[in-house]
């Protein structure tokens, strides 16, 4: 096979590749939405109550001490600093969606109990966005000083900032995708001893399916240059 084919082949495989994870990039958000609407239709075989599974985990891991707060805000279901956020939709709907989703958002909270993940999460989302408002200063400002031969160096250092800035960014979604399977590992843990073997599958892949969403904002970061995913913030 001559050399001209070899770079053919490479470059058709490579594009192959490209628009498979535009795929992911694009696609991710819509098929866990449409899994959730599957799932929020489906109560849990047991019976189980969202008030009755949170008092429940809430007194054996945090001694009555985590506080339950009902937000209007649909899928504004969260946890921060001691506190569980949860949508009048999730907490009042014993579905296996609505089970899964404050497993896992329980999840971080056990996270934030056993060490410092969240905080140094928290601190590097906060880090982040200021420097991200410096990124396109140093991009521009390193650019028109490459014209300039005297500011040469200048330019390199701002170009190298700039790549340092985006570097930061990619750590920090990769850090976050990272919690967020510890904390749907946790999930799993505690949905074992409420719901049945049948139902905890299809909770696992839910969980899949949302943490791929994260996977999605990664890859939408590093295809930002082919204009073809959705936009995405780098912090």
């Amino acid at each position: 096979m001559s050399n001209t084919w070899i770079i053919i082949i490479a470059i058709i495989a490579f594009a192959i590749f490209i628009c498979f994870l535009l795929a992911i990039a694009n696609n991710a958000y819509d098929r866990f939405l449409q899994n959730y609407k599957q799932l929020d239709k489906v109560p849990v075989r047991s019976g189980l109550g969202t008030i009755e599974f949170i008092n429940s985990v809430n007194f054996k891991e945090f001694n009555n001490k985590l506080k339950i707060l009902q937000i209007s805000q649909l899928a504004g279901d969260c946890y921060s600093n001691g506190k569980l956020f949860l949508s009048t939709r999730t907490i009042n709907n014993n579905s296996l969606a609505s089970i899964t989703i404050i497993a896992h958002e329980l999840g971080h909270a056990i996270q934030d109990k056993e060490g410092s993940k969240l905080k140094i999460l928290k601190f590097l989302r906060v880090f982040g966005k200021i420097l991200g408002m410096l990124l396109p200063l140093c991009i521009i400002a390193g650019i028109v000083l490459l014209f300039f031969e005297n500011f040469f160096l200048y330019a390199i250092i701002l170009l190298a900032i700039s790549l340092g800035i985006f570097l930061l960014a990619l750590f920090n979604k990769l850090f976050t995708i990272s919690i967020e399977k510890d904390a749907s590992k946790k999930a799993i843990v505690l949905l074992k001893n409420f719901i049945y073997s049948e139902e905890l599958k299809k909770a696992k892949r839910f969980l899949k399916d949302a943490r791929l969403t994260y996977w999605a904002d990664f890859l939408r970061i590093i295809l930002g240059w082919t204009a073809m995913s959705k936009k995405s913030k780098l912090f």
